[in-house]
């Protein structure tokens, strides 16, 4: 009866998976409570500005119980913050190559084709 009942995603890995009505009730209690994901993208982002107030750093961490993409997705926020702080150290071995011009018309016919609506 609990892997009918359980909503959640197969291979969820996140703390609280729903696997019972409770766990279930708990997940919709912290879902109302907190960010949605795309919301907390955004704060995410804006965290690297300036810090997050106590109480969003709270909201967060409770919103990480539910869902491990947005702990993911912060976690690699701070890696790609931390290599491109190390960029300046290591800018005299980049390459001062550039795309050919046929690469990159190919490419923005690429991205036009494939825009959404």
């Amino acid at each position: 009866m609990t892997e009918e009942f359980n909503p959640s995603p197969k291979g969820n890995p996140s703390l609280l998976k729903r696997r019972s009505k409770l766990e279930t009730s708990v997940v919709k209690f912290i879902g109302r409570h907190t960010p949605k994901c795309r919301e907390v993208v955004k704060i995410l982002s804006d965290s690297l500005e300036q810090p997050l107030p106590l109480s969003m750093r709270f909201k967060l961490r409770v919103h990480y119980m539910i869902c491990a993409w947005c702990q993911r997705y912060e976690k690699q926020l701070h890696q790609i913050r931390r290599f491109a702080g190390k960029l300046p150290e290591h800018i005299d071995q980049c390459s001062r190559e550039q795309l050919p011009e046929d690469a990159k018309q190919r490419m923005k016919e690429s991205l036009r084709k494939h825009r959404q609506p």
